[in-house]
């Protein structure tokens, strides 16, 4: 089977192309799936781990998957962040740093996941923040981790990359799985097993909801980074099944896509054009600043 890829962007139109490709190999196993990047003019890095957890998926079923006809700028990027050397191709170096390279994660590997961090969150147009906003923001970024890693049920891993980007004043950071997806979560915590995706996401995001048993961390580990892109005039984005959420200072919107994205997907965008200085309200005396 041969099966196009547009243009993938951080939008909703560049998830429902990965979509896409997922809905139309859903039943698909023991066969060989080529993707066709021809037709892709430009794909933007971070959207790499969105697009291997429909290539998990494909790979868990004993597909062969391969990428085809890649563009040389596409290529480039692709290769300066280690995503093509799944498919066998050799790496760029990275000489401006602007990526922060694609990685598949274990389940239980927490403390790897907390080096990465440490090597790649630095420098990257991050605004400034003090060291104890550092830790805290760092603390909820591993939350969020954590719970894909807990909720998601997926033996794949959780797959981790992003990308600065300093013309645009911005820096995404994405982490997704091929799990069962919010919807089946909320379902099964809820009792409400006809809860469409969109409800789902809306119910996992009100702040006090958590699908949290025993000693698991409860809720997506959202909190503390909403406040602050609220404030950095950056965003939030979350894909599960049929529902994309986007959240900004200019609020929060809930919409349906077309496509079925399998498992989850949360990518946290900054702006780094932001010259504000930000420290956790507790460390003032006289002003809030966070």
């Amino acid at each position: 089977m041969k099966l196009n890829l547009g243009t993938i962007r951080s939008n909703c139109s560049g998830f429902e192309g990965i979509a896409h490709i997922a809905d139309k190999t859903k039943n698909i196993c023991y066969d060989s799936i080529e993707l066709d990047f021809s037709s892709c003019s430009f794909f933007e890095a971070n959207m790499a781990a969105p697009l291997y957890a429909v290539i998990a998926r494909l790979r868990d079923e004993l597909n062969d998957v391969t990428i085809a006809n890649v563009p040389s700028g596409v290529s480039r990027i692709l290769r300066k962040n280690k995503f093509l050397s799944i498919f066998n191709q050799p790496d760029l170096l990275d000489i401006n740093q602007t990526t922060l390279p694609f990685k598949i994660f274990k389940l239980h590997a927490g403390e790897q996941f907390n080096d990465y961090l440490d090597t790649y969150m630095k420098g990257r147009g991050i605004p400034t923040m003090s060291k104890a906003l550092t830790k805290r923001f760092r603390q909820s970024l591993f939350e969020i981790f954590l719970n894909a890693t807990i909720h998601s049920q997926s033996s794949s891993g959780i797959f981790v990359c992003g990308q600065f980007y300093p013309n645009k004043h911005r820096l995404d950071f994405t982490i997704a799985d091929a799990g069962v997806g919010i919807r089946e979560n909320v379902r099964r915590y809820t009792g409400k097993a006809t809860l469409n995706s969109c409800k789902a996401i809306e119910w996992a995001m009100t702040d006090g909801n958590t699908t949290k048993t025993g000693n698991q961390p409860g809720g997506l580990g959202l909190k503390l980074i909403k406040d602050f892109i609220r404030m950095n005039g950056g965003k939030i984005q979350l894909v599960s099944r049929f529902g994309y959420y986007e959240f900004s200072a200019n609020g929060e919107a809930i919409q349906k896509m077309d496509n079925d994205f399998p498992g989850t997907c949360i990518n946290i965008e900054i702006n780094t054009d932001d010259t504000g200085s930000y420290c956790l309200k507790s460390e003032l005396k006289n002003e809030d600043i966070f």
